[in-house]
C-alpha cells in the first residue's frame, strides 16, 4: 500500500534562529553611528542554541510512546531523579520505557546529533567572510612607498545561501526524526524485553509450583510403597519426576537472569536490583484492534522513518540547487585601491572562467542523489504499508492462540490431571498416568505464558510498525485521534 504523502508536522523554528532572522532584517536599517550596536546583534546572532531542537525531538518521542518524559541535553539531574523514583517501586511497562527514555546511552547520544545539525544550520546562513589583500611595493631607487590593496566579498552567496539554508534546515529535521525514530524503537525493544522479563518469572514460578507438586506426590508413592500399595518402580519414577522438576527450575531461573539482564541493558543499567519486581501483566488490552485501513493511515503519518526520508530528499534537492548555481566557483566582488603619489580606488571583480570545469559532474551527483533519495522514499512507505499487515495480523493470531490455550487446553489438561490422581489415590491405576497429565499441565501452563508473552511483543512490533503507543492501537480506547 502507497502511503500519502505525510503532513507536514508543526514547524520547529528555534527561538535563537527567528531573533536572528529579525536581527538580519534589521540590518538594513541601522545607520552609520550604530555600528557598535551592530555587532553586538551579529555576536548574538552567532551562537547556536539546539535546546527547543531537543524539545521538539522530546515531544515527537512522548506522543511516538506515551512516556511521560523523555531525555533532552541539559536536564541530567531532573532525569537521574525520575529514573531513580520509578525504579524505586514495582517497575510497570510505562515505567520501564520511561527509564529507557531517560536513561539509555544511545538515545542520549544521538540527541547531540541534532545539537551538530543545528551547528550546520547556523553555519548555512552566515554569509562568507570577505577577504582583503594588502601589497607594499618599495621603489629600489627611493622616494614614496606603492600602496595596492582589495577587500572582496563572496557574490555566490547571493543566491546560494537560500538553498544552502533549507537544505541544513532539511538535514536538521531528517536527524530530528531520526532520533525520535531511534526513541520509538528503543521503546518497542523495552516493552519486548519487558515481556520476556515477566514470562520468564512466571514460567519460574511454574516450575517451582510443578516441583513442590512432583515432591508431594513423591511423598504420597513412598506412603503407598509402605502400605504395599505401590511398587518400587513407582517410587524411582517419582523421584525422577522430582529430579526432572529441579533440573526445569534451574533452566527457568537462568532464563530469568538472562532476561532481566538484557531489559537492564535497555534501560541504560549495568543490572537490575535483585528485589526489582514488575507490576505490569502480561496481556495487553482485549479490545478490538483498528481496522487495518486506519491503521495505515496513521502509520503514514507518525512514522518517522518516512519523515526522515522526506526531509533527507528535501535537503538533496536543495543540494541541487547549490550545485546548479556553482557553474563558476569564484565570484567575488567589491573595491580595489592602489596609491602612486596619488590615491585611485575603484569597483573589483574576480571571477573563475569555467573553461574546463563547468561543475557537471557535481551536478549529476546531486542529481543522482535525488533519485535514489525519491526511490528509497517509495521503498519506505511500501515497507511500512507491509510491516503494519504483518504486525497487526500477528497481533490477531498471538491473542487467539493465547485465548485457546487458556479456555481449552489449559481447563483440560488441569482435569485430567485431576482424574489421574484420583483414580491413583484409589489404587486403580499407576503412577504413569498421573506424571503423563502432570507432565502435560506443566506444559500447557508454560506454553499459555509463551502466548501471552507473544501477543506482548506482537503488540510492541504493531508500535513500531505505526509509529504510535499502543493505547492508540484500538478500537475503544477514547485517547486514540479521530
Amino acid at each position: 500500500m502507497l502511503y500519502p504523502p505525510q503532513r507536514p508536522r508543526a514547524a520547529r523554528l528555534p527561538f535563537a534562529a527567528a531573533a536572528c532572522a529579525r536581527g538580519r532584517g534589521a540590518l538594513r536599517a541601522v545607520h552609520a553611528s550604530g555600528w557598535a550596536a551592530l555587532a553586538s546583534l551579529l555576536a548574538g546572532c552567532a551562537t547556536v542554541d539546539a535546546t527547543p531542537d531537543y524539545a521538539a525531538v522530546a515531544v515527537d518521542i512522548r506522543a511516538a510512546t506515551g512516556a511521560d518524559t523523555v531525555y533532552q541535553p541539559g536536564t541530567e539531574e531532573v532525569s537521574t531523579a525520575r529514573v531513580e523514583a520509578l525504579l524505586g517501586a514495582p517497575l510497570s511497562l510505562e515505567g520501564a520505557v520511561e527509564v529507557a527514555l531517560l536513561n539509555n546511552p544511545g538515545l542520549k547520544a544521538a540527541f547531540r546529533r541534532v545539537g551538530v545539525a543545528r551547528a550546520d544550520l547556523e553555519q548555512a546562513g552566515m554569509w562568507t567572510n570577505p577577504s582583503l589583500m594588502l601589497a607594499l611595493r618599495f621603489p629600489s631607487a627611493g622616494g614614496s612607498t606603492d600602496i595596492e590593496g582589495n577587500l572582496l566579498g563572496n557574490l555566490l552567496d547571493l543566491w546560494l545561501r537560500a538553498p544552502r539554508i533549507d537544505g541544513a534546515d532539511a538535514a536538521l529535521r531528517q536527524q530530528m526524526s531520526e532520533v525520535a525514530l531511534r526513541g520509538a524503537a528503543l521503546a518497542g525493544a523495552v516493552r519486548t524485553a519487558y515481556a520476556e522479563a515477566v514470562a520468564t518469572e512466571r514460567i519460574v514460578a511454574i516450575a517451582a509450583e510443578n516441583r513442590a507438586t512432583a515432591m508431594q506426590l513423591l511423598a504420597l508413592t513412598e506412603e503407598r510403597f509402605a502400605a504395599q500399595a505401590a511398587l518400587a518402580t513407582d517410587v524411582q519414577l517419582a523421584r525422577l519426576d522430582v529430579a526432572a522438576t529441579e533440573v526445569s527450575v534451574q533452566d527457568a531461573q537462568f532464563a530469568a537472569l538472562a532476561a532481566r539482564q538484557v531489559l537492564a541493558n535497555h534501560l541504560g543499567l549495568e543490572a537490575l536490583r535483585a528485589d526489582q519486581r514488575f507490576s505490569t501483566d502480561l496481556l495487553p488490552s482485549g479490545s478490538p484492534l483498528l481496522p487495518a485501513a486506519r491503521l495505515h493511515e496513521l502509520a503514514g503519518a507518525a512514522r518517522f522513518d518516512l519523515e526522515a526520508a522526506s526531509h533527507a530528499l528535501r535537503a538533496a534537492e536543495a543540494e541541487l540547487q547549490v550545485q546548479r548555481g556553482r557553474v563558476s566557483r569564484v565570484l567575488r566582488g567589491g573595491v580595489a585601491g592602489e596609491k602612486e603619489g596619488e590615491w585611485a580606488i575603484g569597483p573589483a571583480v574576480q571571477v573563475e572562467i569555467p573553461v574546463f570545469d563547468q561543475n557537471q559532474a557535481q551536478i549529476a551527483r546531486a542529481a543522482a542523489i535525488v533519485t535514489e533519495r525519491t526511490e528509497l522514499l517509495a521503498g519506505l512507505r511500501l515497507a511500512a504499508g507491509r510491516d503494519v499487515e504483518i504486525a497487526r495480523a500477528r497481533v490477531e493470531a498471538m491473542r487467539e492462540t493465547a485465548r485457546l490455550y487458556a479456555d481449552d487446553v489449559l481447563v483440560t489438561a488441569q482435569q485430567a490431571l485431576e482424574l489421574a490422581r484420583a483414580s491413583y489415590r484409589v489404587g486403580k491405576s499407576t503412577l504413569l498416568p498421573v506424571l503423563e497429565a502432570q507432565r502435560t499441565l506443566l506444559s500447557a501452563r508454560r506454553e499459555l505464558v509463551v502466548r501471552q508473552r507473544e501477543v506482548a511483543k506482537a503488540l510492541s512490533d504493531l508500535e513500531v510498525a505505526t509509529g504510535l503507543p499502543r493505547e492508540q492501537l484500538f478500537e475503544s480506547d477514547p485517547k486514540r485521534p479521530s
